[in-house]
């Protein structure tokens, strides 16, 4: 139904009960006065009396955020997981998170939901675009959107337009048609002549809201003719001069109520009689409802109401044509009213909307810790917010304190830094009212997070020990959390003691909390301090002492959960249970931009793409490193995009693929993961970041055949590592030192490193760093079971350790071959490794054999390096002889 109930537009419903079973979105966008509101209530009214899954969503200005908008979907589709209801940390979940979820609710419970979604130009912004165009890529056969918007919304369409999946509602689908309008001068004019009609048709464009005023006026005692002639000749707005005509209509006392209760969005009874007591509030309202005069009940049985927008846009210019004092005072008691009823946000802006800016900024001081910190609803605190004037939230320290958590809450470390610093200089020079030694402590914990989280670790180590130091007494989990910013700004400086250290006072400080979260963080701190040590096996245990149940509960935000979960992948990854490791990944790889801090996310990343690798192929884990850089810029400091870079390093090395793995190498330098530094700051680089470098300039050297500089590399490497407590990274390194003295043909320098790795290792479970370099290893591995055979037996734990190794190498079977065929290559050789053993038998040099064949002399030695580790030699005159003795090469 339309206009009042007065015209019905039956055919239009049956279109859209039609749409929303055939399409994934059905999209109304036209502005004001078009009866979208009453077009989308018929319909919802259609599908609950079809026993359909039909709900209601109305947007407000807080929703450019789309926490709540997330939590309504999730809990109408019974989604599960998400973020906890009592989130405190204000974590949003992205929006690819909660698409995923809802999509998996509704996969769950099999039956069609349809929600409508009104006023969504209230609501967008980017990361609501981001919510809906999740929301549509998941394709749910269960899930129909309807959605209304006075402007076309800034989620894509286009493609799902092309592909047929949205239906569209514009203007001239919703302007009443020439038989709507004969319908409807029927009903009221039955004299009507149709060039009157044509004339109101084609004046008010078909515009429902005109022709709704137009009946009444006329029902309000206007002269048709004259009012026809009017709206016909008229340059006037249609819309204002209409109003005018109905609002003329009215008795006095109605056309007062109606001014006086018009700047209120929405009111009910209690609120109309505080705004205007010398009203009947009951007995106007109740005329109004009867009279029909563009009101509308919020929900059948709420008792809130509002005025069609159009109608309260003229309503306004009459309230502003009051004097200025009578409009304080009904917006003063407008505001005492929201006061009493504890809708201190509606409060705050009658406050500043009265001119009474002390009173506004005294209420968003009640009200910032429950909107930041409780509701985590940070669109309306910073909308509220952005009423003041700027230089009263500079001379507040408490508001600004909030803005800064709000701003670190919304991933916006830098603004929340640079409100920091102004409140360190309000504390130095005694402005912005008075910083007990409470909220001093807080702007500490703020500025230490802050930090923290921009990847700025010097300052953080800093802040967190200066913190610490000085509030011994502090609230358990904020000194748990300080701890852990401690750990991590260590573990980025590779100092592993102080670290474990931090660790240990996290640990105490959070035993004294009944935070699950903390609990929850603490333990991934400590996993991640276990990875970047290389004790996977304690990685898994610290996880089983938190309770296998904590991620189960009602209470578990998905983000800290999905954060122990990849973790755990990063484990069952170097312990080498890749079918453990995969679970994870594919449970939680959509969670990977909710980590927070490069460090917790590097190993999840780090597994995700290995895992790939092995499963999928070095190309399909290439092609998920790109996406990932694109995708986490903005969540991460630039310190992960640097960890990415050097992940595809890796990959291409570990697939053979030198030439491209050495110009990648080339461009790591070009990441600077702490930004643009003063001359006077030192090194750019965090040690790890350094240490991360020098690996990968170890594998180049490697690939040059530059055995000098990758052992000088190397031996640096190893010393800081064994010295530091850091298995994995000496592994690691161990690894490639064996591999060049292979090389270099000194197999007894070879072996002991080998061997020296093999110990490190063993005890640790740290199987799956030697499959990942497996062309390194097969020789390796070979040499050094034979040096322990020849030495009756040699050391029998790495033993064991080693025969594992042959096993998962494929190189049982050519160590138990007879003698004479123990030299036969350790797997088959490619087509490009045979045409290098006819150019080496031929004589060629490499940059001879680099112009032959038309790729650089670094691909050249890499090629030649794969061919001598299946050949089991270490250079180019044993490898001409072990061809030639193998029957190779016809030369």
């Amino acid at each position: 139904m339309s206009g009042g109930d007065l015209i019905r537009r039956d055919a239009l419903i049956d279109q859209l009960l039609l749409d929303v079973q055939s399409k994934d979105l059905v999209l109304a966008v036209a502005p004001a006065g078009y009866g979208k509101t009453v077009l989308l209530t018929s319909l919802h009214e259609a599908l609950g009396a079809a026993k359909g899954g039909a709900y209601w969503y109305n947007c407000d200005r807080t929703d450019v955020v789309p926490r709540k908008l997330a939590a309504f979907l999730m809990d109408v589709s019974s989604a599960e997981g998400g973020l906890a209801a009592d989130d405190s940390l204000g974590l949003e979940a992205s929006g690819a998170l909660s698409a995923s979820l809802i999509a998996a609710g509704l996969d769950r419970r099999k039956a069609d939901l349809t929600v409508i979604i009104e006023n969504y130009h209230l609501a967008q912004s980017q990361e609501t675009d981001a919510l809906i165009e999740a929301l549509l890529a998941t394709e749910s056969p269960y899930l129909h959107l309807v959605i209304s918007s006075r402007v076309k919304p800034g989620f894509a369409t286009r493609k799902l337009m092309l592909a047929g999946r949205v239906a569209e509602l514009r203007v001239r689908d919703l302007a009443f048609t020439k038989s709507e309008l004969g319908t409807l001068a029927r009903t009221v004019m039955p004299d009507g002549g149709g060039a009157d009609l044509a004339g109101v048709l084609e004046r008010t464009e078909g515009w429902p809201v005109a022709i709704r005023l137009f009946l009444l006026a006329l029902k309000e005692g206007a002269d048709t003719k004259r009012l026809l002639e009017e709206i016909s000749s008229r340059d006037a707005d249609v819309a204002e001069y209409l109003s005018e005509e109905v609002l003329r209509g009215q008795p006095r006392e109605v056309q007062d109520f109606l001014v006086a209760t018009c700047f209120l969005e929405q009111f009910n009874l209690a609120l109309c009689e505080a705004v205007a007591p010398r009203a009947d509030a009951a007995q106007m309202i109740e005329q109004v409802q009867r009279n029909n005069l563009f009101i509308v009940r919020l929900e059948s049985d709420s008792g809130w109401f509002r005025y069609h927008p159009i109608f309260r846009q003229y309503l306004l210019t009459q309230f502003d044509r009051l004097p200025r004092q009578e409009q304080a005072e009904m917006r003063s008691a407008a505001g005492r009213w929201y006061e009493a009823n504890d809708q201190l946000a509606e409060a705050i802006d009658m406050a500043l909307l009265s001119g009474d800016a002390g009173r506004a900024r005294s209420l968003l001081a009640r009200l910032a810790p429950e909107l930041v910190s409780v509701r985590g609803d940070l669109a309306t605190f910073l909308q509220l917010l952005s009423r003041f004037p700027k230089g009263m939230i500079e001379d507040d320290s408490t508001l600004l304190y909030w803005q800064a958590w709000a701003m670190f809450f919304a991933r916006r470390y830098r603004q929340a830094a640079s409100l920091v610093a102004s409140l360190h200089r309000n504390a130095q020079i005694g402005s912005g009212g008075e910083i007990d030694a409470g909220l001093q402590n807080q702007i500490g914990l703020l500025d230490t997070l802050s930090a923290t989280f921009m990847d700025d670790m010097l300052s953080a180590r800093r802040a967190a020990s200066d913190w610490l130091s000085s509030n011994p007494s502090a609230d358990p989990f904020d000194r748990a959390t300080v701890a852990c910013s401690l750990v991590l700004s260590s573990l980025a400086f590779l100092d592993v003691p102080a670290a474990r250290r931090a660790f240990d006072l996290a640990q105490r400080a959070i035993a004294d909390s009944d935070s699950a979260y903390g609990n929850a963080w603490v333990c991934g701190i400590g996993m991640t301090m276990d990875l970047v040590v290389g004790e996977p096996r304690q990685v898994l245990a610290r996880l089983e002492a938190l309770g296998a149940g904590w991620s189960e509960t009602p209470k578990a935000p998905s983000n800290i959960s999905s954060t122990l979960a990849l973790l755990s992948a990063a484990a069952h990854y170097h312990l080498g249970e890749i079918d453990s490791a995969e679970a994870l990944v594919n449970e939680n790889l959509h969670m990977l931009a909710e980590h927070g801090v490069s460090e917790t996310a590097a190993f999840g990343l780090a597994a995700c793409l290995r895992v790939t690798a092995l499963r999928a192929g070095a190309s399909d884990a290439l092609t998920l490193a790109r996406k990932m850089e694109a995708g986490l810029a903005k969540a991460y400091a630039p310190r992960l995009a640097f960890t990415l870079r050097y992940e595809r390093v890796l990959l291409l090395f570990r697939a053979g693929r030198s030439e491209e793995a050495i110009e990648e190498a080339s461009g790591i330098t070009e990441v600077q993961p702490l930004g643009e530094r003063r001359p006077d700051e030192g090194d750019p680089d965090l040690p790890s970041v350094k240490e991360l470098r020098q690996i990968v300039s170890a594998r180049v050297a490697i690939a040059d055949q530059a055995w000098n500089e990758a052992l000088r590399i190397l031996t640096g490497l190893i010393s800081a590592a064994r010295h530091g407590g850091r298995n994995l990274r000496l592994v690691q390194a161990l690894i490639l030192k064996a591999a060049v003295h292979y090389n270099q043909g000194d197999s007894v320098k070879a072996v002991r490193a080998f061997l020296d790795a093999v110990a490190v290792a063993r005890d640790r479970g740290l199987n799956q760093i030697f499959l990942d370099d497996a062309q390194l290893c097969r020789p390796l591995v070979a040499a050094t079971l034979a040096r322990l055979e020849q030495s009756l037996g040699g050391q029998m734990n790495e033993l064991g350790f080693l025969q594992n190794l042959q096993a998962r190498l494929g190189l049982e079977s050519q160590i138990a071959k007879p003698n004479d065929e123990m030299y036969a290559p350790l797997e088959p050789l490619t087509a490009r490794e045979k045409l290098m053993v006819e150019l080496l038998l031929a004589g060629l040099r490499n940059r001879e054999i680099a112009g032959r064949l038309a790729m650089s002399e670094a691909t050249v030695k890499w090629h030649l390096y794969n061919l001598y580790s299946k050949l089991g030699v270490n250079n180019r005159t044993a490898a001409i002889h072990r061809a030639r003795s193998l029957g190779l090469a016809s030369v």
